[in-house]
């Protein structure tokens, strides 16, 4: 997010408490004390991760040319997802799990962003999906719990990948147990938030990777929601706030415990990221490359500037993600 979107961002927050309203209404109701306001901003910038805008279905994989069905399958604790199951026969499968805020498993459209728009681009996660496709590929895209057509959790909210990561269990358990792709080498695409999640579901079920044939991840941009938050330079006593907010909705620390599973992850790992995106902790990235533990690759996307820029990558430069399969898929 470039500053000006900090600025629509801030904005956006204070129109949510009250600041949009007219004068005269203002003045009939009754003044909001300081710490009303503060508590106000808080619960709304918290809200801004826990509750993003949903996004619509456009098109299916049909109108890019692909073959595919629908699919179902239960996440680990037991919540239904949907997803896509495109070019099924083919002898090797991809899961590719999207970065969850503003997405699902079409993309992300400009049009609805909600009242904060931090890009101008659409994202087309099929296309991406066709370049595996074309490169030999069975994939599976899926929504995240409370994205897409995806089952809600009583809660509806996003947790920065910590109850996703029974999403990305499910996912790896239904293409082992699934009669077209069972048995067939695997790997994994995984985008930011999901990029977290399957950190932490390997932290959850080591043992699942292995058994169901995995053999290589992409992560795409890891980031948790307090690396992010940080980026926008909000004052230490809303920071500590909104982290305090979001554990009082979610049950979970805003600061996911990505790193520490991370060494959890045996499977090569090409790890991708910016150096120019705003929106990142490039120790945290150095971290994460660090602790892995098999064969790994960091690629840098010298020419990304922001970060959504990351998730149209592979669409137009293939190259890399499709040589790491390639090379460990199989």
């Amino acid at each position: 997010m470039n500053q000006e979107a900090i600025v629509f961002l801030l904005i956006t927050i204070l129109m949510l408490f009250g600041c949009s309203e007219t004068a005269e209404k203002r003045k009939e109701e009754p003044k909001m004390t300081e710490q009303e306001q503060f508590q106000t901003q808080v619960e709304a910038t918290t809200n801004l991760f826990l509750y993003p805008p949903e996004q619509p279905f456009p098109k299916t994989p049909a109108d890019y040319g692909y073959e595919y069905r629908d699919v179902e399958f239960p996440a680990s604790d037991g919540l239904t997802l949907s997803g896509w199951l495109l070019n099924e026969t083919a002898n090797k499968v991809v899961i590719m799990s999207h970065f969850g805020y503003r997405a699902n498993r079409f993309g992300y459209q400009i049009k609805h962003q909600g009242n904060v728009q931090p890009y101008d681009q659409e994202i087309e996660f099929v296309k991406v999906a066709g370049r595996l496709i074309d490169a030999g590929y069975a994939v599976l895209m899926y929504d995240l719990r409370n994205h897409g057509r995806s089952g809600k959790t009583e809660k509806a909210a996003g947790t920065g990948g910590m109850e996703e990561a029974h999403d990305i269990i499910g996912a790896v358990k239904f293409v082992a147990g699934n009669e077209s792709t069972k048995g067939k080498p695997v790997g994994l695409l995984s985008y930011c938030m999901s990029a977290n999640a399957t950190v932490l579901a390997y932290g959850k079920d080591n043992d699942l990777f292995e058994k169901s044939n995995v053999k290589a991840l992409v992560a795409v941009q890891p980031l948790t929601n307090s690396d992010y938050l940080k980026t926008l330079g909000l004052p230490s006593e809303l920071f500590e706030a909104i982290t305090n907010q979001f554990k009082k909705v979610t049950g979970h620390d805003f600061h996911a415990p990505v790193l520490d599973n991370v060494p959890t992850v045996h499977v090569p790992t090409l790890l991708c990221q910016g150096k120019k995106d705003p929106n990142t902790n490039l120790e945290f990235i150095t971290g994460f490359y660090e602790n892995l533990p098999k064969e790994k690759e960091m690629y840098w996307m010298d020419e990304l500037t922001h970060r959504f820029d990351g998730y149209n990558w592979f669409y137009d430069r293939p190259e890399k993600m499709l040589g790491w399969f390639n090379k460990h898929v199989k």
